[in-house]
């Protein structure tokens, strides 16, 4: 893939952000109340990693000559931009623990995000697969 397909890439990534934080607002405003803290973070977990899932489907069928590789770098790329944005925008501008953060991703405590990354890093060759 060539420099122009990842700055394609990295907006749809700021697309992905899009969609987290307003998913974020969904399950704090109609989904947790109804739920519950675990089952509106689970359904809002999901609700993102198949709307993510969805926007790379639509992308994944743009792209012409990608190779298996270049999507797995694709998916390694929105995956780490995701990690990292979480992780430095989350402690060093909203403030949250180290700690707060990492439980994100325990999923013996039933936190799903880690589906979501996963969604992130295949997407690009799951959805070449099922296009084909």
């Amino acid at each position: 893939m060539n420099s122009l397909n990842y700055v394609k890439a990295s907006g749809l990534w700021l697309g992905f952000l899009v969609v987290a934080i307003g998913c974020g607002m969904i399950r704090e405003r109609f989904l947790a109340p109804g739920l519950g803290p675990l089952g509106g973070r689970a359904l809002g977990t999901l609700l993102v990693g198949v709307i993510i899932f969805g926007l790379i489907y639509a992308y994944i069928g743009k792209l012409k000559g990608a190779t298996q590789f270049s999507l797995f770098k694709l998916g390694l790329f929105w995956t780490m931009a995701t990690i990292m944005f979480e992780f430095l925008f989350g402690h060093y501008v909203i403030g949250h623990s180290w700690d707060s953060l990492w439980a994100d991703y325990n999923i013996f405590q039933g936190r799903l995000w880690p589906l979501v990354l996963m969604v992130t890093l295949f997407g690009p060759l799951l959805a070449r697969n099922i296009r084909d």
